[in-house]
Formats: structure tokens, C-alpha cells, sequence
């Protein structure tokens, strides 16, 4: 999706974006959850991830993170610890990045894989910023 950007010199790629969304992602499953790309480039930069809750009750006892490889492999972007607890109706959660999210390079699409789901029924998307560096 190109960004329309008139007169401005500040190039598209230094703009913060939606790189790959999950939509109603179940906070129970402790597999891989494969994230959609939403932007057009090959390579980026993560800057944020902020997770809604879209039905079902809060999370309870849930923590897991955000990889590039599947099976927990690869690059960790929020790690294994990140608590989604916190993750209810009118809450966003801002996960914690890893410190390689600001300072590497990524190409690979992203997975959520969370070590503990959540006890009780919890659905949510998952929204990753950043910068397009292709």
C-alpha cells in the first residue's frame, strides 16, 4: 500500500506504518499464530506492538512472544516472558520489544506463539509498527 505523501521531502520509508496485523488471534493456543503482512516492502524495522482485545473475557495467566521463525525460532521481537494479563475490553497492551526490534534487520513474516494461553476464552488483534527499509 503506497503512502501518498505531496511536497513532502521526507521519503515513505521513514514512515512509521502497519507492517502485519493478526486479526481475533486466540490468546489460548500455545501454536504459532501467523500474523498477515500489510505492507508492501521486503525488509523492516519494528518499532511497536499493541495488542486489542476483541471478545471473550480479560486474559488470565498468559504470556508468550512475537518470533520470526516458527516454533519460538529465529529472532525473538517480544520475548517468551511478555505478559498479555493485562489484555481486556478497552485495554491496549503495548508488548515490550526485544532490544534487536530497534537495531536489526527483518524480513520474515511474524508469528505469535505464546508459552502459556490463557485459562479463560480471549481473542485480540495484534497490530506491528514500524519502518519499511526495503
Amino acid at each position: 500500500m503506497p503512502i501518498f505523501n505531496p511536497g513532502s521531502p521526507v521519503a515513505a520509508s521513514s514512515i512509521q506504518q502497519l507492517l502485519f496485523k493478526g486479526s481475533s488471534l486466540n490468546f489460548q493456543l500455545t501454536t504459532d499464530q501467523v500474523l498477515t503482512k500489510v505492507y508492501a516492502g521486503s525488509a523492516y524495522i519494528v518499532t511497536g506492538i499493541y495488542a486489542r482485545q476483541r471478545s471473550g473475557a480479560a486474559s488470565v495467566v498468559c504470556a508468550g512472544g512475537v518470533y520470526d521463525t516458527a516454533a519460538k525460532g529465529g529472532n525473538a521481537v517480544v520475548a517468551a516472558a511478555q505478559s498479555w494479563v493485562t489484555l481486556a475490553s478497552g485495554i491496549i497492551v503495548n508488548a515490550a520489544l526485544a532490544a534487536l526490534a530497534g537495531t536489526t534487520l527483518l524480513t520474515n513474516t511474524l508469528i505469535l506463539s505464546l508459552t502459556t494461553g490463557s485459562t479463560a476464552a480471549c481473542t485480540a488483534d495484534l497490530y506491528v509498527i514500524g519502518l519499511d527499509v526495503s
